[in-house]
């Protein structure tokens, strides 16, 4: 036996790191949002890519392609039950970021907010 199994396609890759993705919205708020895919891209230029399911409506992705830029803040072991609240509730509904007491300032070479709580 060859110790390789053909497998349909599914979602596989367990666990994957969550980061919080934080854009303006188009009055100049901060939101954001929980992504579960992200990988560097290139480091000349620094490139991330990430992946937002664009089947629903989404705020933050809204934010992000007006924008065309964001953030990527990495939570802590310690901000599971924030990162998990930022990835369920909507933007539209509730300031996710005033709900769980995080807090922005303007990032210095993007114009996004960074979430001062994450590293």
């Amino acid at each position: 036996m060859s110790g390789k199994v053909n497998l349909k396609p599914r979602t596989m890759m367990y666990p994957s790191p969550a980061v919080i993705a934080s854009a303006y919205d188009e009055y100049g708020k901060a939101d954001a949002c929980t992504i579960t895919f992200a990988a560097m891209c290139s480091h000349q230029p620094p490139t991330v890519m990430i992946a937002i399911n664009s089947t629903a409506k989404r705020k933050t992705l809204k934010s992000i392609l007006e924008r065309e830029e964001f953030v990527l803040g990495f939570p802590t072991v310690d901000q599971v039950a924030e990162t998990n609240y930022i990835g369920m509730a909507s933007g539209y509904d509730v300031d996710k970021l005033e709900k769980v007491g995080f807090t922005t300032t303007k990032a210095k070479e993007v114009n996004a907010p960074i979430i001062n709580e994450m590293k």
